[in-house]
């Protein structure tokens, strides 16, 4: 008998937000990833890209959250992301490989100036 398995979706990752229209932004994302749902971001020239934490500058610096998956490996594609005023479900992040337990600390930090907050449960 097969088995079906839901796909995660926004209700997974998104536990409160203060109003749609002001939480989720209408974003770019740069060319050259398939992004996940929950995909930890940073913002370089206008565009968003996954955090890169052995990037220079702005790459390496944690200011949105995916809030769709988005296949971009191909081209720059819009995207909504979740850039402030909300609480995030913590395991639904998705974070580079590697990252450290510190540097995990100081990207929740840097959402957390956006007023996106991440917590295990409410």
């Amino acid at each position: 008998m097969a088995t079906f398995t839901q796909p995660k979706d926004l209700g997974d990752l998104l536990l409160i937000e203060v109003c749609p229209g002001w939480t989720r932004s209408q974003a770019t994302l740069m060319a050259g990833t398939d992004y996940l749902l929950g995909q930890v971001l940073a913002k370089v020239a206008g565009k968003y890209q996954a955090l890169d934490l052995a990037g220079t500058g702005p790459a390496k610096k944690a200011t949105a959250v995916l809030a769709d998956p988005i296949d971009a490996t191909a081209a720059d594609q819009p995207a909504i992301v979740i850039a402030r005023g909300a609480v995030l479900a913590l395991a639904e992040l998705i974070w580079p490989a590697g990252i450290t337990d510190a540097q995990k600390t100081t990207a929740l930090d840097e959402l957390n100036a956006q007023g996106i907050v991440a917590r295990a449960t409410l």
